[in-house]
């Protein structure tokens, strides 16, 4: 992650934290994956997490969308479209990355923005 450029929290811990391919949509040269993580930003305080959907393009870090807060959110690719569902939800986002992605989402009731 570091080296293709990755900005943002980076949680090692195996426990804590998970970073999966979710896929690469077709045409695109790209790889999209699901990054789940928590942790604990001060002694006997609160325990913090998120989810990010990040995405890499030629091995290069091209940015991300922030899909907090929980429930977490099933990413899936099938053929070009990237597909988000919310655990319980009957609607989905779909979008591609044909261009630029979009510039914002709206996922689980709340605004995704695509940012570096």
């Amino acid at each position: 992650m570091i080296r293709g450029g990755f900005t943002g929290p980076l949680i090692c811990s195996g426990k804590d934290a998970s970073f999966k391919l979710a896929g690469s949509p077709m045409g695109s040269r790209c790889a999209v994956y699901d990054y789940r993580y928590r942790f604990l930003p001060q002694p006997r305080g609160v325990m913090h997490g998120g989810q990010k959907l990040v995405v890499f393009c030629r091995g290069k870090y091209l940015g991300q969308y922030a899909l907090s807060p929980p429930p977490f959110v099933n990413i899936s690719v099938i053929g070009s479209k990237i597909i988000l569902t919310a655990p319980g939800s009957p609607e989905s986002v779909e979008f591609t990355l044909q261009g630029r992605p979009p510039a914002a989402l709206f996922v689980n009731g709340e605004t995704a923005t695509f940012h570096r």
